[in-house]
């Protein structure tokens, strides 16, 4: 099996290689596994298949791990690939998180003004990534992992008719953690899970349990899950509450910054044969979301997990095309099967209604090549978090200016 993984000389992706040492059955359940990575650094890249090759050995993992810098020649032949290419780095995440803040606004790379400028820029120096991906290996599990996740994913598919799936640990750990409080099973409560990308819900039973929960999620204010009738995921504070988020991001470095320095410290230990005992940035997205699905890809599974679908009719007051996160299975070899999802209280159903909005004319905007200034305004003002037209106006600005540089 030849999983490529674009995007692979970021340095979490040696703990990709913890995520397939918990691969169900492991060695007698999948055939030998050849792990190519692809990168543009050619230094980062090679410390990375070297931290990878010492942690394979270390958890005795029966795996080759190689460096591709051509991506063509990585893709050939590829049975899997997960993408998670940062484009404009981290250096450009910094600049996601903090330009809105000019405008009264919290910054973030998913969420906001800052997601749909990183928006703007992923869908634009992925477009030939994912022609190439079309010639070279249209029939393998196609992966996204690049953020906004829900965007990517729904103007790769319209673009290039590719049947790319998202997957997130987030609302994962939103499960895992109200799981622990019910004392109830992460499966059983996947099938009560519905959103879309940093914008989900998990739906309890009844009034009581959703008192049992309210103040479960750090950050979220424990009115706000018995106003919305639902359980919110973290990242719903920046809709909910972004002067809040505005305050605590100013004057302080931006998470990108966090980032990128400890991404070099990483990065300088690889390089020396080191690998740390504990991570600082752990990456759980690969142990919960990528080698569950590639498992239940390649020897079915009757097991939901949570993957970003195209909606097709699951929430019939959602457009067919934006991307739905919620439970699914793999009743078949290399075959997705949605599962109906639960409805939403009224609040939620009107929050994500908006969000899908919005996603889905930035993805069928962007799809269709740069857009123009109308296009950003139109787009920002959709955006849940702007509020007027004078501040689409100048963000469109602000991002307009960064797109000439």
């Amino acid at each position: 099996m030849r999983l490529v993984v674009l995007g692979g000389s970021a340095p979490a992706t040696v703990q990709l290689v913890d995520g397939l040492a918990t691969w169900p059955g492991r060695e007698h359940r999948r055939a030998r596994l050849d792990l190519v990575l692809h990168g543009r650094s050619a230094g980062r890249l090679a410390a990375v298949q070297g931290a990878a090759r010492l942690r394979a050995s270390a958890l005795g993992l029966t795996v080759s791990v190689t460096a591709q810098p051509d991506r063509a020649a990585a893709l050939a032949g590829a049975d899997i690939v997960l993408n998670q290419i940062r484009p404009g780095g981290l250096a450009e995440r910094s600049a996601d998180e903090s330009f809105p803040h000019e405008f009264g606004l919290p910054g973030e790379e998913t969420l906001g003004p800052g997601g749909f400028a990183s928006a703007i820029r992923s869908v634009a120096a992925l477009r030939p990534v994912w022609a190439e991906v079309a010639r070279y290996c249209p029939d393998a599990l196609l992966i996204n992992l690049t953020n906004p996740a829900g965007i990517v994913t729904q103007a790769a598919r319209r673009e290039f008719g590719l049947d790319v799936i998202a997957v997130c640990d987030s609302p994962l750990d939103l499960l895992a953690t109200t799981a622990g409080r019910l004392d109830s099973s992460g499966a059983e409560l996947r099938l009560r899970y519905v959103g879309m990308n940093h914008v989900g819900w998990y739906v309890p039973e009844s009034s009581a349990e959703l008192d049992l929960l309210a103040d479960l999620v750090p950050g979220i204010d424990p009115a706000l899950p018995r106003l919305h009738g639902a359980l919110p995921g973290h990242y719903l504070r920046y809709y909910a509450q972004p002067g809040r988020m505005l305050d605590v991001q100013r004057g302080r470095p931006t998470r990108a910054d966090q980032l990128r320095e400890l991404a070099s410290s990483t990065i300088a230990a690889f390089s020396r044969g080191e690998i740390p005992r504990t991570w600082q940035r752990p990456a759980p997205w690969y142990s919960v979301a990528v080698v569950p699905l590639i498992h239940a890809w390649l020897s079915g599974s009757g097991a939901p997990l949570i993957l970003g679908l195209p909606n097709n009719g699951r929430l019939a007051w959602l457009p067919d095309d934006v991307i739905v996160e919620g439970p699914a299975t793999m009743p078949a070899r290399g075959a997705a099967e949605p599962m109906p999802v639960t409805e939403l209280p009224d609040l939620p159903r009107g929050i994500l209604a908006r969000h899908a909005s919005y996603e889905r004319l930035a993805a069928t905007t962007l799809a269709a090549g740069p857009p123009s200034a109308d296009d950003l305004i139109r787009i920002l003002l959709a955006n849940p978090m702007v509020v007027s037209l004078d501040q689409a106006r100048g963000l469109a600005a602000a991002i307009a200016t960064r797109m000439s540089r």
